[in-house]
């Protein structure tokens, strides 16, 4: 703990995003290495990432940061969970609707 304001066990430690990590520990790094470069962070835009986040907030959360899931897996597990699910759907060109067909294997033209 680098601050009197912080609250100790605030969150769990799988719930800590590595978004969340670099902001509490590496920006003040980051500021560092960039100002002997003369440059700041105002020239990094992180709109898509935060856009992801509210995204994320509203999905899962129901529009508030508040409460969380009740199936006991983290919330961090279950945001990733379904990232890769839609990933794989998308990679694999699986289709949005299931369309039920009858298959007559009886048929030998098929």
């Amino acid at each position: 703990m680098n601050s009197g304001t912080q609250i100790p066990d605030l969150y769990r430690k799988d719930d800590v995003t590595p978004y969340m990590h670099v902001f509490a520990k590496h920006v003040p790094q980051f500021m560092r290495q960039l100002k002997e470069i003369g440059l700041s962070l105002q020239t990094f835009s992180t709109s898509s990432i935060e856009k992801k986040n509210h995204n994320h907030v509203c999905l899962f959360f129901g529009g508030t940061t508040m409460g969380g899931g009740t199936d006991g897996k983290s919330v961090v597990y279950n945001i990733m969970s379904f990232e890769n699910h839609q990933l794989f759907y998308l990679i694999n060109n699986t289709p949005k609707k299931i369309i039920a067909r009858n298959i007559d294997v009886n048929n030998k033209e098929s």
